[in-house]
């Protein structure tokens, strides 16, 4: 019978709090599969080739969003068009949105103790399927430019977690007051135009973009609502934000209730867009941080991913 492949990231916030934690869930897998620990793309690559040689039935991932985003996209350029395995998250991360969205409870140990169980048992998964977008080859299921992916990178910077992010609004607050250097490098707007497949492009100032297979925002909102009626596309959301109210604005917006309190400027669900916008800006996929190779970044549509709910 095919195995589990766990890959876990000994760099996530969680993992180095809990160095040993790679043995644990080796010990909980025992003959049922393989682990690999993986420090770099190289890396996760070789592994990814193993796994497919292997046949695994499984495919455990132990990490954040960034570590999913990185694994998935090193599998899916392996795997190419044969299938991938079923994809089971087992945490690991600081915020781990897709682990919210799919409803999984526990630390990583007693998510791989299910998932071993359930395989050791013969038993059926639940599988909940979702799709992908991709974003300048990197595959994942929430894209965010603007002030999204300055706030990100403060937060990062900070090395903080859900808690230092609430902190970190109030130092933007105390920077819009004391410090506007600093406000007006997080909190600016651009000049956008979002060309939809078979649709018209929508243009005008917006303080960032935002595109998402999820429903679910970092804090659990249901922010991307759209998708409840199209679950075969990404929703696209540009946000505009007036300076005179921006003190308010600002957490409505970070804490994923935008939508409720009428901020966003054009929401739109689509099978690919095109974002036109400044050159070099920073954008995150999934929690990774990146800069745009041109003015124009490129969302589409990726593969769907069945994964086991536990």
């Amino acid at each position: 019978m095919p195995g589990i492949g766990i890959v876990t990231n000994p760099h996530s916030k969680l993992n180095k709090r809990n160095p040993e934690r790679h043995k644990v869930l080796g010990y909980i897998l025992g003959q049922r599969g393989q682990l690999a620990v993986t420090n770099s793309i190289a890396e996760l690559e070789s592994v990814a080739a193993d796994f497919k040689a292997k046949d695994i039935e499984v495919l455990a991932i132990n990490g954040g969003d960034g570590t999913i985003s990185r694994t998935l996209t090193a599998f899916i350029r392996c795997y190419d068009e044969h299938p991938l395995p079923k994809i089971a998250i087992l945490g690991g991360g600081t915020i781990n949105v897709l682990r919210t969205n799919l409803g999984t409870r526990g630390r990583p140990e007693d998510v791989l103790f299910r998932l071993v169980e359930q395989h050791s048992a013969g038993a059926s998964f639940k599988i909940q399927r979702t799709p992908t977008i991709c974003v300048e080859d990197t595959y994942g299921f929430l894209f965010g430019d603007g002030i999204v992916a300055n706030f990100l990178d403060l937060f990062y910077r900070h090395k903080t977690n859900a808690l230092g992010s609430i902190l970190l609004i109030v130092r933007l607050y105390w920077a819009a007051l004391f410090n506007r250097e600093l406000f007006q490098s997080i909190v600016n707007s651009q000049e956008y135009r979002l060309s939809p497949r078979n649709s018209r492009p929508l243009e005008g100032p917006a303080a960032a973009v935002m595109c998402s297979t999820l429903a679910r925002m970092p804090l659990g909102a249901r922010f991307f609502t759209l998708l409840d009626k199209n679950p075969d596309k990404m929703e696209c959301i540009s946000f505009q934000l007036d300076k005179n109210k921006i003190l308010w604005q600002l957490p409505v917006m970070l804490m994923g209730t935008a939508l409720q309190m009428n901020l966003w400027q054009q929401r739109i669900c689509s099978s690919d867009i095109e974002i036109k916008a400044d050159s070099g800006r920073r954008y995150t996929v999934d929690g990774e941080l990146f800069t745009a190779k041109s003015d124009t970044i490129k969302v589409t549509m990726g593969p769907k991913i069945d994964f086991v709910t536990l």
